[in-house]
């Protein structure tokens, strides 16, 4: 599996994994809710078992209604429950709406309790929309829960900003190549303001490298697909019918010691008649500053000492490839 391919299935995956996290998340919730009671003095709850619940007060956002009030809860009939303040309060919230965690309570058995609430004015009382909520702790599976929904929503962000990213080389395409320099073959100087490049597979084994980087500095524009293929290039077919002009750097992009210089002119020039020239061991002072990336190439070209060939060109141009 290539690497778009495993970002896109990382990325669906990281997807499925956040909508059941969320689902898990608002599970928990419903699975946690006990009962609810309306805004009065004093009223009974029934509670199916024995255990820790958490006194939570429910309304619209920045409501002032649940302020000063003091909340009591005891056995039906009896002596009051300790309850704990909430140190850590948790806040689940909506557009329009809040809950808030304010007192504990530790139950002691199933069965009904009454509540009362000190500090309830007349006004407030049986307010719309405002009610107050018996939970089972869940802070600890939420915050779980909370960190998976993070990770999994980090991941799918990642993985498809690398799955886009894994597009840009091609469509950097779009940004040509640039050359800046000249040649001069027998005696004639051509500028040269075109590059382009190219990573051949070397598949058939018909190449001196594998793989084989090809580079052309040409004179005007040419086709990209001129570079790609077995020996004898398309580009030495332009290059003979008169269609550019220019030079083919055919290299090792592991090992740059060693390269072959072609320059691209119409048969009637002399430099032509003895096309390709190997340059070894002086490949660092030939081809300079070598910037090779997954996407760009870039650099500066010297030619050899010679009477019938010389340039000197500065050039940069995206990396296509036949991988």
């Amino acid at each position: 599996m290539n690497t778009p391919w495993l970002l896109a299935v990382l990325c669906v995956l990281s997807v499925a994994a956040l909508a059941m996290l969320v689902r898990a998340v608002l599970r928990l919730l419903r699975n946690s809710r006990l009962g609810d009671l309306p805004l009065h003095e004093r009223q009974e709850i029934a509670f199916p078992a024995a255990g820790r619940v958490v006194l939570c007060m429910e309304g619209p956002r920045f409501t002032p209604r649940f302020r000063k009030l003091e909340f009591v809860l005891s056995l039906s009939g009896g002596s009051p429950i300790a309850g704990q303040r909430v140190l850590f309060r948790t806040v689940t919230s909506g557009i329009r709406w809040a809950r808030v965690t304010l007192r504990s309570f530790e139950l002691p058995y199933a069965g009904r309790y009454e509540l009362r609430i000190a500090g309830l004015s007349p006004a407030d009382a049986g307010a719309p929309a405002h009610r107050i909520v018996f939970m089972r702790p869940h802070l600890a599976h939420s915050l779980l829960l909370v960190v998976g929904i993070t990770l999994a929503s980090a991941l799918a962000i990642a993985s498809l900003v690398f799955l886009l990213l894994s597009f840009v080389p091609a469509a950097m395409a779009i940004d040509p190549g640039r050359a800046s320099g000249f040649m001069t073959a027998d005696g004639e100087r051509v500028a040269l303001r075109e590059a382009y490049a190219l990573l051949h597979a070397n598949g058939d084994g018909g190449s001196d490298f594998s793989p084989e980087l090809r580079l052309v500095l040409a004179d005007r524009e040419i086709p990209q697909a001129s570079l790609a293929g077995p020996a004898p290039l398309p580009v030495l077919e332009l290059a003979r019918a008169g269609k550019v002009r220019g030079l083919l750097i055919r290299l090792d992009p592991d090992d740059s010691d060693a390269l072959r210089l072609t320059p691209l002119l119409p048969p009637g020039s002399a430099v032509a008649a003895a096309p390709e020239r190997p340059v070894t061991g002086a490949s660092g002072r030939v081809l300079r500053n070598l910037r090779l990336s997954t996407q760009r190439v870039g650099g500066d070209l010297e030619c050899p000492p010679a009477a019938d060939l010389q340039c000197t060109v500065h050039f940069s141009a995206p990396l296509f490839s036949e991988y």
